[in-house]
C-alpha cells in the first residue's frame, strides 16, 4: 500500500508487518495437524540458545523418505494405485501387510505448492545422492522462488492469487 519511501508512515509499516506475521501464524496453524513436520525451527535448549537451527520442510520430508531406519512415515501417505496395491490395502484389514514405502521406488515426484527455490532443489539433489544414489527425484512447483519473490509473496494482499509479475 505504499509506492515510495516518502509515503511510508509508521502506521503503514506496522500494518505491513502485522500482515507478514498473520501469514506466518496462518502457515503454522495449517501445519498443526501434522505429527512430524510441525515446524522448520528448532529453538535449541534453554542453556544453548545458539544451537537454534532452521530445517526446511522439503529437507525434512526427503530425509524421512530416505531414512535408513525405515519407519513408516507418519505424515506421508501412500495412495494405492493398481490392482496389487489395492489387494494389499484390502488384505491389511485382516492381516499385517507392510504398506508401500515412498523410498522403495526408483522415481520420486515431489510437488511443492507455493513455490520452491533453486537452493532447495539443490539440497534435495545432494541429499538423495548421499542417502540413496541412483534414485531419480523430480521436484515440481507452482512457482520458482527467488529471494525477492519470496518476500513479495509475504506482502501480497491475496497470497492465494498472487500477481502474475511475481
Amino acid at each position: 500500500g505504499c509506492d515510495s519511501s516518502l509515503n511510508l508512515t509508521s502506521q503503514k509499516a506496522t500494518d505491513a508487518l502485522d500482515g507478514v506475521f498473520r501469514s506466518l501464524r496462518d502457515i503454522a496453524r495449517v501445519r498443526m495437524h501434522m505429527k512430524q513436520f510441525k515446524s522448520i525451527h528448532n529453538p535449541g535448549s534453554n542453556t544453548h540458545q545458539a544451537s537454534a537451527s532452521y530445517k526446511p520442510l522439503l529437507k525434512q520430508v526427503v530425509e524421512e523418505i530416505y531414512n535408513p531406519d525405515r519407519p513408516d512415515p507418519v505424515d506421508i501417505e501412500h495412495v494405492s494405485s493398481g490392482l496389487t496395491d489395492l489387494l494389499k490395502t484390502g488384505f491389511s484389514m485382516f492381516m499385517k501387510v507392510n504398506r508401500p514405502h515412498p523410498g522403495d521406488y526408483p522415481l520420486l515426484i515431489i510437488f511443492m505448492v507455493g513455490g520452491v527455490s533453486v537452493s532447495e532443489v539443490k539440497m534435495v539433489k545432494d541429499l538423495v545422492a548421499t542417502r540413496k544414489p541412483g534414485t531419480q527425484v523430480i521436484v515440481l512447483s507452482s512457482v520458482l522462488l527467488t529471494p525477492h519473490s519470496a518476500v513479495e509473496l509475504l506482502f501480497a494482499p491475496d497470497r492465494l492469487q498472487p500477481d502474475a509479475d511475481i
